[in-house]
């Protein structure tokens, strides 16, 4: 339902730079004081330093990171670990109002009010109330005994409640009945989770990757209900059990509902600005008033409301970024869950779970059931769209980099993925400096992997410096942890005798090039001539000598390239000097190839064989090149560009021994 449309503000519109409304004493205010608003603060403190800013938190405590709770309710995080005390050198300066409930915001007058009649004037503010946890209204849903999961109130008394609970029931198999149902796993409790929908983490995963979590999760003693929602709740004074919709009861001294959320949005209502499930806003984060922006789970954006923190984050640096003067926008975030549950990794990209579309792309798993391993890539016209995975997976950092980015799907790795379970071969770069050079890293300025390497190589040091250079993690800051990793991504050492392979390898390439571009040497013109050239391929004598030449030198270069390939054979002398050896044989192999050929490739197969030769010796040289110069290249371009390279050389030797060996024949043969 919307009450008010949203208005289309006009960036000639905005009022301007917050500057000259600070000077007049009128402080950003932030409601909200979870992850989200403190991300926004801090975000101003960096971009406005002498900006006023006051931040209101319902609750009576020191900001903390919410995310953490089911860790801290299962003994796993002490209490000071929630705080946010590491960061707070950035609040220096910050109000805050702890325990100060914001009941009403006046747009006309610019004021909000709390609960104790405060009156607080505001140049900007920002609405990051966040949501509160889905009751369901069912019989004795407000029985003594029935929790919610929602923040450090409700984890301190489940606390205290599970010391004394014998059997707690937890409503919602998502993220957070999971994380609660963990945290109550303590001191011989018997917990059992219930869902109406037919998986674990619907919105996350599908059925087969469900049923390896389930398997996890009881493994651990946690009980599990699928498809079995509640009617109603069994007790007269206190909670005493639940009974299902197939009239089952399941008896029970503890319910925690974790059946969703609702975001607040009881303010923006209040204060007649647009909204439906959330608080309605625009691409810069801001409400039908251009002076309120609203973030996190209070905010729709684009018809789509985020559970997650990551977004939400996100949203707060766009909204500070918009405030601080900069035309930032927030296109919006693909939902991606990497995370544990109740111990299990878990990781979810993309369109994969229950709200998947029938018939969008094709899907590939890999499955490895004695290690609880499921993994599964969602492939949309050969890019990659989405994945899942349940159990340990390397590459879930690369993958969430690619899905963005929607990155190819070559037939390769979809033999590699249904082989072994990995889109990449181990040990393969998977970080930002293998991306492409055209693609994009920091999606709110659209800066690219190859301008912010130009910039770094240009000079720029430092994130902060690649930013005023780029504007690559000037807004949300998400892309910040990737281009640290761009402005470390060193460049290759130098091998040794790197020039020597340099030239070989252009000599073994103009060669090469010069055998299939010249016109073949001629015979000579008179049959009385003493000697001439051509005799190399006339004597059959001489054609032998140049032919087992070519063999000799073609058997001890492949003997060669088996030092690296297999460990311990022909260990003598450094590798570095046994490559150099085997493009040596290489050149020797070209030069012997005019000599016994006269540059003529021949018809049928001996065309075949003399190509299959000549392609291979300069892809050969195309490698030695790239290994020579690759400390003057970029580490992932120049370990691309060497590995194609060695590949084709070594795929193109496969015919060359079956060809040979038609050659010999055909010669003794005939």
């Amino acid at each position: 339902m919307v009450t008010t449309d949203v208005q289309k503000s006009d960036p000639a519109e905005n009022p301007a730079p917050l500057g000259a409304r600070s000077a007049q004493g009128l402080p950003i205010v932030v409601v909200g004081n979870g992850p989200v608003g403190m991300r926004v603060v801090r975000e101003l403190r960096r971009r406005l330093p002498e900006a006023r800013i006051i931040v209101y938190g319902d609750e009576p405590y020191r900001p903390y990171d919410r995310v953490q709770l089911s860790s801290w309710l299962a003994g796993d995080l002490h209490w000071s670990s929630l705080l946010e005390a590491p960061e707070g050198a950035d609040l220096e300066g910050v109000e805050q109002r702890m325990g100060y409930r914001v009941c009403r915001i006046d747009p006309i007058q610019k004021v909000v009010v709390d609960t104790t009649g405060g009156v607080q004037p505001y140049s900007r503010l920002v609405l990051a109330t966040g949501s509160r946890a889905h009751v369901p209204n069912i019989p004795g849903i407000h029985l003594p005994g029935v929790y919610t999961f929602r923040n450090l109130n409700d984890a301190t008394a489940l606390l205290a409640r599970r010391a004394r609970s014998h059997h707690t029931v937890v409503m919602g198999g998502g993220l957070l009945g999971l994380e609660a149902a963990r945290g109550m796993l303590q001191m011989g409790t018997k917990v059992t989770v219930i869902d109406h929908a037919d998986r674990l983490m619907a919105s996350q995963l599908d059925e087969q990757g469900s049923a390896y979590l389930q398997y996890e999760l009881t493994r651990q003693g946690i009980g599990i209900l699928l498809g079995s929602g509640a009617s109603r709740i069994s007790g007269t004074e206190r909670l005493t059990g639940l009974v299902l919709r197939d009239g089952t009861e399941l008896l029970c001294d503890t319910l925690i509902v974790a059946a969703g959320i609702r975001p607040n949005v009881e303010l923006a209502k209040d204060a007649r600005l647009a909204f439906r499930r959330g608080i309605v806003v625009d691409d810069s984060m801001r409400t039908s008033d251009p002076d309120i922006y609203a973030v996190g789970e209070c905010a729709e954006h684009r018809e789509r409301i985020y559970g997650l923190v990551a977004p939400g984050l996100e949203q707060a640096s766009v909204a500070a970024a918009h405030i601080g003067g900069t035309q930032g926008q927030y296109q919006g975030s693909i939902a991606a869950s990497r995370l544990k549950v109740v111990g299990t990794p878990v990781f979810s990209m993309g369109p994969v779970g229950i709200d998947a579309r029938r018939h969008y792309g094709q899907t590939y798993t890999y499955r490895e059931p004695a290690k609880g391993i499921y993994r599964k890539i969602l492939v949309h016209r050969h890019r990659l769209v989405g994945a899942l995975g349940v159990g340990e997976w390397p590459e879930t950092t690369r993958l969430q980099g690619f899905i963005a980015r929607r990155g190819w799907v070559l037939p390769w790795h979809r033999m590699r993925f249904r082989r072994t379970g990995m889109l990449w071969p181990e040990g393969e770069s998977s970080g930002v400096a293998a991306w492409p050079a055209n693609a994009v890293v920091c999606q709110c300025t659209g800066a690219t992997r190859g301008g912010i390497c130009a910039a770094r190589d240009a000079g720029a040091g430092s994130v902060t410096a690649i930013s005023e250079a780029t504007g690559a993690g000037s807004v949300c800051g998400s892309c910040q942890p990737l281009v640290q990793e761009l402005i470390g991504d060193a460049r290759a050492e130098p091998l040794a005798q790197a020039g020597t392979l340099t030239w070989a390898g252009l000599l073994a390439l103009v060669v090469g090039l010069l055998f299939v571009l010249l016109p073949p040497i001629p015979y000579a013109d008179s049959v009385q001539t003493p000697w001439s050239i051509d005799q190399l391929w006339r004597d059959g004598l001489l054609k032998q000598v140049t032919g087992y030449s070519v063999l000799g030198a073609f058997a001890i270069g492949l003997l060669m390239s088996l030092r690296k390939r297999a460990p311990g054979f022909l260990s003598i002398g450094s590798y570095d000097l046994w490559r150099l050896m085997h493009l040596v044989l290489g050149l020797l192999v070209l030069f012997g190839l005019v000599l016994h050929t006269g540059l003529r490739l021949g018809q049928g197969l001996n065309a075949m064989l003399a190509g299959s030769f000549v392609a291979m010796l300069i892809v050969g040289g195309v490698a030695a090149v790239f290994l020579g110069q690759q400390h003057r290249l970029e580490a992932a371009t120049a370990r691309r560009a060497r590995t194609a390279a060695v590949w084709t050389h070594i795929l193109l030797f496969w015919p060359v021994p079956a060809l040979l060996g038609w050659h010999v024949l055909k010669v003794y043969w005939f």
